[in-house]
Parts: C-alpha cells; sequence; structure tokens
C-alpha cells in the first residue's frame, strides 16, 4: 500500500527554490539520450502481435498509421534522465510530504518480475500518485515501473518529462479507432513480453473527492487478451 503524508505549508522561498530545479530539469530533458528502449526491436514485437499482425496485413498505409500510434502512445524511458529526476525529486518531495508510507507486504517486487509479470494497480486520489509511487519503487528496487496516463498530460513540460520516466499515453476514447486499440493492446503486449512492471489506475482517472470510484476495465481487459 502507499501513501504520502503532506506537509506544512511551503512558504515562497521554499516553492521558489522547488520550481527553479523544476526549470533547470524541463530544459535538460532533451539532451538525455534514450538508452533504455530499443525502439526496432518494439516496433517488431508490436507488429507481430497476432491481432495486430492479422489487421494490417500487407497494407503498407496501415502499418504506417500502427507505428504513428505506437510513438503517441510508448514510453521513452531513459535511465539517465530518471536519475536526474530522482535527484529532483530527492531534494523536493522532502518540502512537499512529511512521509511516504510504501508497504511490500515482504516481497521483493524486483526478484518477482524476473520469472512474473507484476502489474500494480492502485486508485488514483491525487496527482502526486503517480509521481510519488514511481519514485519510491526506482528508489527501493532501482527499477523503473511504467505506468499508464491519460494523454491530457502529455503537454509541455511535463509530457517529455513523465514519457522518459516511463509514463505511455492513452487516449481518453478510442472505441471508434480499432486499429488504434489495437496498437495499444499490442504495446500492453510487448511490455509483458519484455517483462516491464506496469502500472495503471484502476479507475481510469482521479478521485476528485478522495473517494473510491467504480473501477474500469478496458486495461484489465487488454492485458488479459495480450497476456492469453
Amino acid at each position: 500500500c502507499f501513501s504520502a503524508v503532506p506537509a506544512a505549508k511551503l512558504d515562497k522561498t521554499s516553492w521558489s527554490a522547488i520550481m527553479s530545479k523544476f526549470q533547470v530539469l524541463s530544459e535538460l530533458f532533451g539532451n538525455f539520450p534514450q538508452l533504455f528502449d530499443n525502439f526496432k526491436e518494439m516496433e517488431e514485437i508490436v507488429l507481430s502481435y497476432p491481432k495486430l499482425r492479422d489487421r494490417v496485413g500487407i497494407k503498407e498505409e496501415e502499418r504506417e498509421k500502427a507505428l504513428k500510434n505506437l510513438k503517441e502512445i510508448r514510453a521513452e524511458l531513459s535511465l539517465p534522465f530518471l536519475k536526474t529526476f530522482e535527484k529532483f525529486l530527492d531534494a523536493s518531495l522532502s518540502q512537499l510530504y512529511d512521509g511516504i508510507n510504501f508497504n511490500d507486504n515482504g516481497h521483493n517486487l524486483k526478484e518477482l518480475s524476473k520469472k512474473n509479470n507484476i502489474v500494480l494497480v492502485p486508485n488514483h486520489q491525487s496527482h502526486a500518485d503517480y509521481v510519488a509511487i514511481n519514485y519510491v519503487y526506482f528508489k527501493k528496487y532501482q527499477s523503473p515501473l511504467f505506468v499508464a496516463g491519460g494523454n491530457n498530460l502529455n503537454i509541455f513540460p511535463i509530457g517529455p518529462l513523465f514519457r522518459r520516466s516511463g509514463c505511455f499515453f492513452i487516449r481518453r476514447t478510442f472505441a471508434n479507432d480499432i486499429l488504434y486499440k489495437l496498437t495499444l493492446e499490442a504495446y500492453l503486449y510487448y511490455m509483458l513480453v519484455k517483462g516491464n512492471p506496469i502500472e495503471f489506475f484502476f479507475e481510469g482517472g482521479r478521485s476528485r473527492t478522495g473517494k473510491l470510484l467504480p473501477p474500469r476495465f478496458g486495461l484489465y481487459q487488454m492485458l488479459i487478451e495480450a497476456h492469453a
């Protein structure tokens, strides 16, 4: 389980210091090489997913659309960037929160991931959730989490920052775009094949009241299909 304990209200000096560090980080993110993901291999595995392969067939136009969808979706994780982001959060989160509680109930999730697919499904009450959970997971296991985020977050500068940190972006609605749905499912298939730990919020969005919301089963279903 996870929870963050809010700190006392920040004064203007502390907040300015955090924003100054964030500005430096946002200016640097474009200079880090993308060392983690092999995008060529990713494309090959995604296009080999049986349902997408059958849909695309030999149609070059469909293939190009699928690759365009993949580029829109995929995380572009950079471990050097992630380590830099970790240092930024080391300095910042201590000013925002009095503590972060993370309980893995005695399980070493990194060890479990060597023989199993790990999927974390927390509830979503705050924008701090995906930042703090990924930060604690990386700090504890020195392994990134790949978290599903709504494409409304894919805006400058946070979009590139999150993408480099392991976030992959999903459209809010795509029921009528079968090729997009199959590309997303194929990307989840790629993640499972590579053994990457995945995180998504079962409510499909943030709870603005702090209460649990009914689950949405779209990503559940896609993961089951991709794992089959």
